[in-house]
């Protein structure tokens, strides 16, 4: 098994944009600098939204990409009985309580959230947490019991942040599945995951996730939050701001190099907009010259990516 290790795990709730594909370069070309074995994961628990066509599609745009990985692609809605250990380990240490929430409180512990993510799940923390769990009701939800206290985590790039726990999230809900914070961290900790890279807005996740490590008696991996990249408003890449997929424009005709050259020049790598091959891009990516601004991807880089076709 190599000594570090990180993972490629799109969600198939959509197809990948171009937020993703910076995620995922920058993922490579640090698994290839520090020799990291890289996996890929699907992470497919979010039913509702789910999308079958987009999954076997993630594999071909990474490919396309140039992106690789060590062994199968592994699908996260395969390895539910591990969280359900975790979970079972938790009740008995009185770290989780069963809960009534909605729906549509539901289907959101269910995703990655992100930092213009609102839940709105009271606290509903029993007096006696045991007592309270002996009587449980089929398809409940379950909450962790969070510690309250101020964590101080660090991130390879941003540095030292501190965060107050004082959230009881869910980590199982009433649809037999575990809630993305607790599937995240079994899988990660279950396939030996040592570093993971991601956007910056689940930066707060990772210290709801460092509770569950320390809670499961686990060692978190080393933490890696890169720059969000948005549209020209300030929010998240979404439809409103026109089509960022990365299958769109490889429908239009333009290279993979193209898409790589636009990221690379977010990177730091390119002073100007110019194409360049997955090799180059992990050779001459540093990490001391990402930005840690939020990156917009603008009018005028989108005209220059369709110039190519």
């Amino acid at each position: 098994m190599a000594s570090s290790r990180s993972r490629l795990a799109p969600s198939p709730t959509g197809a990948l944009h171009l937020g993703n594909a910076f995620s995922f370069l920058v993922t490579y070309a640090l698994a290839i600098q520090n020799e990291w074995e890289l996996l890929f994961r699907l992470e497919d628990l979010d039913g509702p939204r789910k999308k079958i066509e987009t999954m076997q599609e993630s594999e071909d745009i990474l490919t396309w990409l140039g992106i690789g990985w060590q062994g199968n692609v592994l699908h996260q809605s395969k390895g539910l009985k591990h969280s359900k250990a975790a979970l079972e380990t938790l009740i008995l240490a009185n770290q989780s309580y069963h809960c009534s929430a909605s729906r549509s409180q539901i289907e959101s512990a269910s995703s990655a959230p992100h930092a213009d993510d609102v839940h709105g799940v009271p606290n509903q923390s029993p007096q006696n947490i045991s007592s309270h769990n002996k009587i449980v009701h089929c398809n409940t939800n379950w909450r962790f019991v969070s510690s309250g206290c101020t964590r101080k985590m660090n991130d390879e790039i941003i540095g030292e942040h501190s965060f107050s726990n004082n959230d009881d999230f869910i980590i199982w809900t009433k649809n037999n599945t575990p809630s993305y914070q607790l599937a995240v961290v079994v899988d990660d900790h279950r396939q030996g995951v040592t570093d993971v890279v991601r956007g910056n807005d689940l930066l707060s996740s990772a210290s709801k996730q460092e509770e569950l490590y320390s809670a499961l008696g686990w060692d978190h991996p080393r933490w890696w939050h890169i720059p969000l990249i948005v549209g020209e408003d300030g929010n998240r890449l979404a439809k409103r701001h026109g089509d960022s997929r990365i299958s769109y424009f490889r429908a239009q005709g333009v290279p993979a190099e193209r898409i790589i050259g636009l990221l690379s020049y977010w990177c730091g790598i390119t002073q100007e907009l110019s194409p360049l091959s997955m090799h180059s891009f992990t050779e001459q990516f540093q990490m001391t010259n990402l930005t840690a601004e939020t990156i917009v991807f603008s009018a005028q880089e989108k005209l220059w990516l369709l110039d190519s076709c």
